[in-house]
Order: C-alpha cells, then sequence, then structure tokens
C-alpha cells in the first residue's frame, strides 16, 4: 500500500490532464471510516514512554516472573502517571481498543461504497487475457501483487472490466482506471505459475478508459 502512497503528490499533477472529468480518488477512500471514536487523553513524550514501559512490563510478566528492579520499575512508572492524573490500566484499555477498531477498518470492506465517475491509479493483476490484450484484471495497490507478495486486503483490490479491453506493457508500471466503482466482495481464484491462490477482492469497477502514467 505504501508504493501507492509514495506517489500522491507526482500522481496529483501527472493525472490532472487525463482525470479533467473524473475525480481523482487514492486507495485510502476505499477504506470505511472507524466504527468508533476512541477518544485517549494527551500525553507529553515522557508520560508516553511511562505508559510504555508499563506496557512492556505487563506483557513480560505474562510469560515470566518479573525481576525485582523490573517490578520496581513498573510501581514507578504507574505511580508517575498516576500522580498525573493518568490510570495506566485504562490507558492501556483505550489503546488497545483503539488498535482494535484501526486493525478492523484497515481490513473491511466500505458496503456503502457508490463512486461515479472517479480515476484510480494502481498496478495490474490479469485475469483474462487475449494475447495482450486483457479485459478483466485485478486493480492493486502495490506492484506484483498476489504475484510475488502476499495479496492486499480486500478493500484495497479491485476486480476492473472494461469492454473493449487494453494492451498490457508491464506487471509494474502505473496505470490509471477510470470509470464507476462499488462495493461487492467476493472470494476469487487465480491461476499463477507456481498455483492457485484464492484472493479476497472488496469492489468493482465498470472502467471506461484504462492508461498508463508515463
Amino acid at each position: 500500500m505504501n508504493t501507492i502512497y509514495k506517489f500522491c503528490s507526482m500522481l496529483t499533477v501527472l493525472l490532472s490532464t487525463c482525470a479533467l472529468s473524473n475525480e481523482l480518488i487514492m486507495w485510502e477512500d476505499l477504506i470505511p471510516p472507524p466504527s468508533e471514536n476512541i477518544e485517549v487523553p494527551a500525553l507529553n513524550q515522557q508520560q508516553v514512554n511511562q505508559l510504555f514501559a508499563v506496557l512492556n512490563h505487563q506483557t513480560n510478566s505474562q510469560t515470566r516472573a518479573l525481576t525485582e528492579d523490573e517490578k520496581r520499575d513498573l510501581q514507578h512508572n504507574t505511580l508517575q502517571l498516576k500522580q498525573a492524573g493518568f490510570d495506566a490500566n485504562t490507558l492501556l484499555a483505550l489503546r488497545a481498543r483503539a488498535l482494535e477498531i484501526e486493525h478492523q477498518r484497515l481490513t473491511s470492506v466500505n458496503t456503502k461504497l457508490d463512486l461515479r465517475k472517479v480515476t484510480i491509479p494502481g498496478f495490474v493483476v490479469p485475469l483474462e487475457m487475449d494475447g495482450m490484450l486483457t479485459t478483466k484484471f485485478l486493480l492493486v495497490p502495490i506492484a506484483g501483487a498476489c504475484i510475488h507478495t502476499p495479496p492486499p486486503p480486500a478493500n484495497q483490490t479491485i476486480i476492473v472490466d472494461i469492454d473493449q479491453g487494453f494492451n498490457l506493457q508491464d506487471l509494474y508500471k502505473v496505470i490509471t482506471v477510470s470509470g464507476d466503482i462499488k462495493a461487492y466482495e467476493q472470494d476469487l481464484p487465480i491461476s499463477f505459475v507456481d498455483g492457485t491462490e484464492v484472493v479476497s477482492t472488496g469492489y468493482t469497477m465498470k472502467a471506461t478508459t484504462v492508461n498508463y502514467v508515463e
């Protein structure tokens, strides 16, 4: 996913001419909003360090007995936070819940998504080929995804249909796809040279144009 994000500024300029009638979107636009907003108290750097010291000691205590020095350090940092008005266990529970919500958000499909006349950059994983012409492919944010790397989450995978097809040139070149995107979750078996892998997809796109970014 990070590969595409590094290109955001460059692509915004490069795509300005090809997306005049289409809204340019990026992959983060396909990720749903958080299901819950967790309010975590603002801590200064020292308090953050103290909290992570408490977390580290609590984590270690689940697999082994703490040393006396570790026990004193745990008690000291817990007390320091308490004197500043914070309960360490409450803060850690809030952190755990916030991480859980963020993980759910980053791996969930936005079932309400219905985007019309948009343009999105990405990389091709061909599904149906006639020579070098492809009419059906996966659009993903990482070059070589599903082929040389694990597939991205479903909310970062789009099945694209383009009736007229487009000529495949290079799997490692950025393309832009314009059209309509809708939420549609499915598991798709894809055959590669070294076997078949089931890829979970979250969206479909009826494409009107596909272009390589030069």
